[in-house]
């Protein structure tokens, strides 16, 4: 089923290779300055689909155009690789002890850590 946007795709695909972060939305209005009786705010989601599908296969073209070989990798950094990224000091490892906390709120003082281990279950 051909689509509204056919006559124009070559245009579009012009629009995307100059400024490939346009949006549909902008595109949408492009069409709409040019062709006002055609395009309104009605066509963005089919202006959408067709983005959608142009990025695609775009992506498609560059990653099938790559050779294996020949992608540079980046030097592995020294040390213990563990994926989380922290580079602090190593955490502790003896059990977290309980201190009494007091907390203060208007005006006055709870002592949290004894009012949490005998408030009433309910």
């Amino acid at each position: 089923m051909p689509s509204k946007l056919d006559p124009h795709i070559a245009v579009i695909e012009g629009w995307l290779a100059e400024q490939p972060q346009l949006t549909a939305l902008a595109i949408v209005g492009r069409l709409s300055e040019k062709y006002p009786e055609e395009f309104g705010t009605k066509q963005h989601s089919i202006v959408q689909r067709l983005l959608r599908a142009l990025r695609r296969k775009a992506a498609q073209q560059l990653v099938a155009e790559e050779p294996l070989g020949d992608t540079p990798t980046a030097a592995p950094l020294p040390g213990v690789v563990d994926g989380s990224g922290y580079v602090g000091p190593d955490p502790p490892t003896a059990p977290p002890t309980e201190q009494p906390w007091k907390a203060t709120w208007r005006g006055r003082s709870a002592d949290i850590a004894s009012s949490a281990a005998t408030a009433p279950s309910g």
